[in-house]
Formats: C-alpha cells, sequence, structure tokens
C-alpha cells in the first residue's frame, strides 16, 4: 500500500478537533503478522451474551477515539453491549472504572493506557471472575491479558526520528518533550536516543511536560526565550501530536519557522498543524488508531471462543506536506478534508505531492 499527505496549526483548533467524532474504513491486516507483546496464559472465560466494559485512562484526541470506536463497532455487530469510561487522564480514576466495570457483570474488559504496575491487580481481579480481559496503547504486557495491542512504538519511533533528523541536517540542538513514566512515550524517547549516538552533531536537550498542550506550550516559550537567536535551536521532538502543539503555537507565534518539529499520531488537527502558514511542523507518523482497536477486540472474540489469537501491530505510514494528501485520505478519507475545511488542490498547488505514502506493518514468522 502507498500513498500520500499534509496539514496546518493552532492549539485551539487541536483542542477543538478533539472533541469531533471518527469515521474510518476496515483496516486490512496482513496474515501472520504478530506481536512480540501477547499476553501470558488464559483462563476459563465466562460464557453467554457480549457484555464489554471499555476503561480508558483518557480520551482526549483522535488515537483515544478511534482505539474505543474501533473495538466498540467490532463487538456490537457480535451482539455486545458496551459501556466506555473515561478516566480523564487521572490513573486512580481509571482503577476505580475498572472495579466499577469488574462488579457491573462484564465478561471482557477492555484497557485504553495506563501504567503496566497499577494494572496487574485489576487485570489479575478480572482474570479470577473469568473475564477476558484485553489491553491497547499500555505499551507492555500486563500478566494475565490477552495481549497489548497497538503501534509497533519502536518502529513509529525510528520513522518519526528519522523525518526530524532528516529536516535538522543531523545537526544542531534538539529539544525533546515527552511525559517521563509514560510508557509509550519513554518508549518513543528511547529509541531517539538510540539513534542520536550515531549523530555526534546533535545535542540533545530533554524537557519532561504532563499531557496538556499549555504546559508545553509554556515550557517551549521558555526555551524559546533562553535561545532567542534563529538556527540555536534546530529542531523539537514531540511525543505525540497533540501534547507538541502547544510548542508548534509557540513557535509560530515567536516567527520561528527554521525550527523543525515531528512527533505522532497523525490526528485530524496534526493535518491543520501541518499546512498552517509558517507552522514549524514537518511530519507525523500517522497510525491506524480505529485498527488498533478492532484487533484488540477481535482478540477478546476470539479467546471466549476458543480460537487462536493473532498478535498483531497496526500499520503506521510518514505524512510530510509533501505526501499529507494522501497520508490523510489512507487513515480517514476524502472527507476529511470538508471537516477540516481545506481544499487537497489548494494544498497541492503550495506543496506539490511528489512523495509516496509507505504504509507499513511489521511481519512475523510465527503465525
Amino acid at each position: 500500500m502507498k500513498r500520500k499527505m499534509m496539514w496546518e496549526v493552532s492549539v485551539a483548533v487541536m483542542a477543538a478537533m478533539a472533541l469531533a467524532g471518527c469515521t474510518m474504513s476496515s483496516p486490512t491486516v496482513a496474515a501472520g503478522t504478530a506481536s512480540p507483546k501477547a499476553g501470558s496464559g488464559s483462563t476459563t472465560a465466562q460464557t453467554g451474551k457480549l457484555k464489554v466494559g471499555i476503561a480508558s485512562r483518557e480520551i482526549t484526541n483522535d488515537y483515544n477515539r478511534d482505539v474505543i470506536a474501533g473495538a466498540s463497532a467490532l463487538f456490537k455487530a457480535q451482539g455486545g453491549t458496551v459501556t466506555v469510561t473515561n478516566g480523564g487522564g487521572d490513573a486512580t480514576k481509571q482503577i476505580n472504572d475498572i472495579d466499577t466495570l469488574i462488579n457491573s457483570g462484564i465478561n471482557v474488559l477492555f484497557i485504553g493506557l495506563g501504567a503496566p504496575a497499577q494494572l496487574a491487580p485489576e487485570v489479575a481481579k478480572a482474570k479470577a471472575r473469568g473475564i477476558v480481559v484485553v489491553s491497547a496503547g499500555v505499551g507492555s504486557t500486563v500478566a494475565g491479558t490477552v495481549g497489548d495491542y497497538g503501534g509497533d512504538e519502536n518502529l513509529m519511533g525510528e520513522m518519526m526520528s528519522r523525518a526530524l533528523l532528516e529536516s535538522m541536517g543531523y545537526k544542531g540542538n534538539l529539544y525533546a518533550f515527552w511525559v517521563p513514566g509514560a510508557p509509550l512515550l519513554e518508549t518513543r524517547l528511547r529509541i531517539l536516543k538510540s539513534m542520536l549516538v550515531d549523530y555526534p552533531d546533535v545535542t540533545l536537550h530533554l524537557v519532561p511536560t504532563d499531557f496538556s498542550p499549555a504546559t508545553t506550550q509554556s515550557k517551549m516559550q521558555a526555551v524559546l526565550t533562553a535561545n532567542p537567536n534563529k538556527g540555536s535551536i534546530a529542531g523539537v521532538w514531540g511525543s505525540y501530536d497533540q501534547m507538541i502543539s502547544g510548542a508548534v503555537q509557540a513557535i509560530s507565534q515567536a516567527g520561528r519557522s527554521e525550527i523543525k518539529v515531528a512527533a505522532i499520531d497523525g490526528d485530524r488537527a496534526t493535518f491543520q498543524m501541518l499546512y498552517a502558514k509558517g507552522s514549524p511542523f514537518v511530519a507525523t507518523v500517522v497510525q491506524n488508531a480505529q485498527q488498533i482497536g478492532q484487533l484488540a477486540a477481535q482478540a477478546a472474540i476470539d479467546t471466549r471462543a476458543n480460537k487462536k489469537v493473532n498478535h498483531v501491530f497496526t500499520t503506521a505510514w510518514v505524512a510530510t506536506r509533501n505526501n499529507g494528501i494522501a497520508a490523510a485520505e489512507e487513515r480517514y478519507g476524502k472527507s476529511i478534508w470538508a471537516e477540516l475545511k481545506l481544499d487537497p488542490k489548494v494544498i497541492a498547488k503550495q506543496w506539490p505531492q511528489t512523495q509516496k505514502v509507505s504504509v507499513l506493518q511489521p511481519v512475523s514468522p510465527q503465525n
């Protein structure tokens, strides 16, 4: 599969688009693909009508909503009922939500994001009651789950970091924003660090932040104040799109478009950010988030039916200004432009679509 993609900026737009729904065509899952994140063991699963509880740590962007939408659609197609809870970014509330769902009589627990150590006792509790447990986006397997489904964080981290380093010419000061302790984001940062071993002309500066674009904007403003001269900052690495939108806003307001910024997710509003006038945002890795939900849901359904479970990663591809049209349509379809109020013809005139989109998915000989 090959295609192309594009985008524009504003924290306000990012927040507004975070309220939007999500639509997406059914994914194509490559036969025989497997994930090393498969869970351990199984227990006698409850039978009867499918009753699903989805406990998400937060529902703030397209990634969260699309994972839930993909899973919910598949569960409902199987005649199941689905209850969704939102932890609002609070790990304690997510744990309390899980307890409530377990006590409500569900037979499938779907966990979205979270810290493995905190989730482990809840998974054990659910498994002891015969509840099938699957997770998405946790970043590592919690014992007792069918598996943890998501993008290949190592692959996506390399794809995004490569695009950013290329745009920087592999030299200069690079500021990396991430949320300490968040498993997926720690993995992405670890990949960046490993790559920089080969590029001594890049100086890495770590900037811990939280999940709020506003916090990241404030921290980026401080970095810009400390480095007022053009050329003093070559690049800004963002662990995911919505969070780094705050840094993009700060850079744009300062008129420092020479700084290059990249991240991961490919939310709808990221394409706005990519194509905004004077935007420093040059690339994102788009991941098929709805497919993550579908893959995890199918694994839970297959486990209940005593079928073999294939553990697969979702697909991912790099979007730049010169392939953005196809890259956006690969995930959201042609209707994305009406939603964003962008004209792909105007985009193509300013940014010739000369780059191809390569859709990647890890393949394992195990299955």
